[in-house]
């Protein structure tokens, strides 16, 4: 994990003083985080891994690549939604993951639709 975290901050070219005020902790938690003499909690885990767009899985296990890729991506950028403010986006989202299978079939029908019309 220490190797991991101290990868992510060089890969954005980020002083521990940096990386710390970009996640909300001191460089001493960084430093601390980077020899090993602590772990970051999950939550924390999670806030790297969005801020940073990195995996989590890669950040957490060392499985995988270190950038968030395809469904990694997807999930980071929903939980970044959902945990966000805007109560429209979240109410707009749940009320999707509720639709049966045939509105998807109809809103994919329309999406090609409207695709076609300004391909034209």
């Amino acid at each position: 994990m220490q190797e991991r975290l101290k990868t992510i901050r060089k890969h954005m070219n980020l002083t521990q003083r940096e990386f710390a005020e970009l996640i909300g902790v001191s460089r001493d938690v960084v430093a601390s985080w980077e020899i090993g003499r602590v772990q970051p909690s999950e939550a924390v885990l999670r806030l790297i891994s969005r801020e940073c767009r990195i995996s989590h899985v890669w950040l957490r296990d060392g499985e995988g690549g270190m950038t968030a890729a395809g469904d990694d991506a997807d999930a980071e950028k929903l939980l970044r939604i959902l945990e966000g403010d805007n109560a429209f986006i979240k109410t707009f989202l749940c009320g999707l993951a509720d639709l049966p299978k045939e509105a998807w079939e109809q809103i994919e029908h329309f999406m090609k639709g409207l695709r076609h019309s300004t391909d034209n």
